[in-house]
């Protein structure tokens, strides 16, 4: 059978996109789509056989009773996000600064924002009830959320018209969580800075206390198909699963370099022994922690309106 597969492209589908990995009984017609639109053709259209999702998102779906997809336990995109915390230097001095003020963010839902809200939350004391959370387009203007989403009592969420870019530049708004910088960090003449400065230290600290690399995204699957192949999610787990291997080799292996990265074998050493070799394996068991973390993170952002299990995620 042909599925529809709606991927972001990276080293860790090459080896489906290419063919190196075959699927018994089914083929992939993969494309590769933007994260943004990706994201909302599954939200709003379920438009794929195949999907890869915010996993913010996924569980929001999950927690609202939606039943389109059956989550996989395939984790193809995992980053920190301590660079991604952009503030107004001239007003946030320190993380809990935060409490009390207006954030912008592209989308509630966003994953990278759940795990930003929760370190501050955690290590900083910044009450998600304290701040308003101001949603829009970083540099065009999006008025509408990926999904329906309505916030739970004591959370405020304003959607703008305007882009976050030109709200921190003028200082309407005071931080911005985003994976791109906004067009201000770039800027001389605006006082904007990040968080973090030294965000690798800061992330390989908060690693060695917690154990935690952030999961991103989630591959879904169809429950129709699931539904009539039972075997399906495991030969397709089996398959990414296989394909992130053959990425991790890759990189390791070839006698070229995989990236245009200088000083790749070096990063890859330092990377390994900072972090462990296991970093993005697959697998609700392996990832338990993290996604205990996620699932209460959502809880306390008022996402799902009761707490949920791994187990949801995947059934």
């Amino acid at each position: 059978m042909t599925l529809s597969a709606g991927l972001l492209f990276s080293d860790r589908i090459e080896a489906l996109l290419d063919g190196r990995v075959k699927i018994p009984g089914v083929k992939l017609d993969i494309r590769c789509v933007e994260a943004q639109t990706l994201f909302r053709s599954v939200l709003r259209d379920a438009a794929w056989d195949v999907a890869e999702l915010s996993m913010a998102s996924h569980i929001a779906a999950v927690g609202a009773g939606r039943r389109d997809y059956v989550g996989l336990p395939v984790f193809p995109s995992r980053a920190f996000r301590h660079p991604n915390l952009y503030v107004r230097t001239d007003r946030v001095r320190a993380p809990g600064d935060l409490a009390g003020r207006a954030i912008g963010l592209i989308d509630y839902q966003q994953t990278a924002a759940l795990w930003v809200r929760g370190l501050l939350a955690d290590d900083h004391g910044v009450d998600r009830r304290s701040v308003e959370w101001v949603t829009g387009g970083l540099h065009v203007s999006v008025t509408t959320d990926r999904a329906p989403f309505s916030p739970p009592l004591g959370i405020s969420i304003r959607r703008t018209a305007e882009t976050l870019d030109a709200l921190l530049r003028r200082g309407e708004i005071d931080a911005v969580i985003s994976p791109t910088a906004p067009a201000a960090y770039a800027d001389p003449d605006v006082p904007v800075g990040r968080m973090w400065p030294d965000h690798g230290r800061a992330q390989q600290e908060w690693w060695r206390r917690t154990g935690i690399f952030p999961i991103m995204h989630v591959v879904v699957v169809r429950r129709a198909l699931v539904e009539a192949n039972l075997d399906l999610p495991a030969r397709l787990t089996a398959a990414f699963s296989e394909a992130l291997a053959l990425a991790q080799r890759d990189v390791l292996e070839r006698d070229y370099p995989k990236i245009a990265l200088p000083g790749l074998p070096a990063l890859i050493e330092k990377a390994t022994i900072g972090y462990g070799p296991s970093l993005w394996d697959y697998g609700a068991d392996h990832n338990h922690a993290v996604l205990e973390t996620m699932l209460r993170y959502a809880t306390e952002d008022g996402l799902t309106p009761r707490p949920l299990s791994v187990t949801e995620l995947f059934g």
